[in-house]
């Protein structure tokens, strides 16, 4: 089952390059009648073979006008596409080298 598209736009509140995190506010119109706040931090660790695993972690407080607020899942294609941004410019540069 699909829930409703929702948009909002992000802005990058920290980039930690040592520890390889970047988090992320989500903030609008739509958001902002579901959530107080709402942080998404994107975590990358290196593995022994070459290549990485990410790891995501969000931080919300609901709006007590609407407990009934959509959960964060519906926000994962968010993180999917910044996922994938993310391992196409890396991509892109390991390829250069």
């Amino acid at each position: 089952m699909k829930g409703k598209k929702t948009s909002a736009k992000d802005k990058i509140e920290a980039i930690d390059d040592e520890n390889k995190t970047i988090t992320y506010s989500l903030f609008g119109e739509e958001i902002s009648n579901d959530y107080k706040t709402f942080k998404g931090t994107i975590k990358v660790s290196d593995k022994g073979s070459g290549g990485g695993i990410v790891k995501w972690t969000f931080e919300y407080e609901k709006n007590k006008k609407n407990m009934s607020a959509a959960s964060p899942q519906s926000y994962l294609d968010f993180a999917i596409k910044v996922t994938r941004d993310i391992d196409a410019h890396v991509s892109k540069c390991l390829s250069h080298n």
